[in-house]
């Protein structure tokens, strides 16, 4: 069957029955598990590190890293994509992880030889509002797209080489609570950061200029190590 000819009417419900007990499982859907299958592919196919993202077996009970929607509308649609910390991936980040519509929650940390830019595609996750792709070895700029995602709560990019400056739309992100982009080759100046923040790390970039004030509360060390930044919390005055 052709990619197009899948739809979400596919996805079922399973069960079985034992000691009287009718127990349910979610059955995942097959557009769901087309673009997973792409990213298994993608990082080595079938006898890579995601040896067991078999074709014949269901992502929501028998893939490693992967969690499902178990009601409403996010019912069998993969929502969740946790890989192990350093599990050996290499290289890009597939661009097929946007055209997963319900993913929510999602971590590519620590894996020293995945490379390249965050996909412009991550821009379509509306539902995503946890991303960790720290620790990797990642270049280019942060996506402006990514700060446009009105659920995101906590990002953490840190440990990479992105550069270029923080997008300005970080500022319309009213839930956000932990950012930390330390650890990077950012450059330019912090814009203004949401009330909701509740932890921010910068240090360890390239950034300049006053540090606004809505962020002078913060430790001292989640600023320093920085070209040029200047006022509360760091010691240094702005000129």
């Amino acid at each position: 069957m052709s990619e197009k000819g899948l739809s979400c009417s596919v996805t079922s419900r399973s069960s079985y029955m034992s000691g009287g007990i009718h127990y349910f499982f979610v059955t995942v859907n097959q557009l769901d598990k087309t673009v997973l299958l792409k990213v298994r592919d993608h990082f080595g196919g079938p006898n890579g590190r995601l040896s067991d993202w078999e074709n014949d077996t269901d992502c929501c009970s028998e893939w490693s890293f992967v969690g499902c929607g178990t009601s409403g509308s996010a019912y069998g649609r993969i929502n969740t994509v946790t890989f192990s910390r350093s599990w050996g991936l290499s290289g890009t980040i597939p661009p097929d992880f946007g055209d997963l519509p319900y993913l929510g929650f999602f971590i590519l940390a620590d894996n020293i030889n995945v490379t390249g830019t965050i996909p412009k595609s991550f821009g379509k996750l509306k539902n995503l509002y946890h991303v960790e792709l720290d620790t990797n070895s990642l270049t280019g700029p942060i996506l402006n797209e990514l700060f446009k995602l009105k659920k995101l709560k906590e990002v953490d990019l840190s440990a990479n080489q992105l550069s270029g400056p923080i997008p300005p739309s970080v500022t319309s992100l009213s839930s956000l609570s932990q950012f930390n982009i330390s650890h990077n080759k950012l450059s330019g100046s912090i814009p203004p950061m949401p009330k909701s923040l509740k932890s921010i790390d910068v240090s360890y970039n390239q950034l300049c200029g006053p540090i606004p004030s809505g962020l002078k509360g913060f430790k001292r060390a989640s600023f320093e190590h920085n070209k040029c930044l200047c006022g509360p919390p760091l010691a240094a005055g702005c000129k």
